[in-house]
């Protein structure tokens, strides 16, 4: 019975994240809470998520590159 639940409910927070992807709200946030849910039951639902936590932290840690060409006005 909480297998069920478990999956009902990560099913429905992924497709109201989905809704709240053109709706205003955290729809990306609510995927994931959907998706953490389903992990415990399904490895395709872990390794989604694992792609997500790689792209959320690649996307935060980029380094701020220089500009190769300076801008007008800039002294050399």
């Amino acid at each position: 019975m909480v297998r069920i639940a478990r999956i009902g409910a990560g099913t429905g927070l992924i497709l109201l994240g989905l809704a709240l992807l053109v709706l205003p709200g955290p729809g990306i946030l609510t995927i994931a809470a959907g998706l953490a849910l389903l992990s415990t039951e399904f490895a395709w639902a872990a390794n989604i998520l694992d792609w997500m936590k790689v792209k959320y932290r690649s996307y935060f840690t980029k380094e701020e590159r220089p500009l190769e060409t300076p801008l007008p006005g800039d002294i050399e």
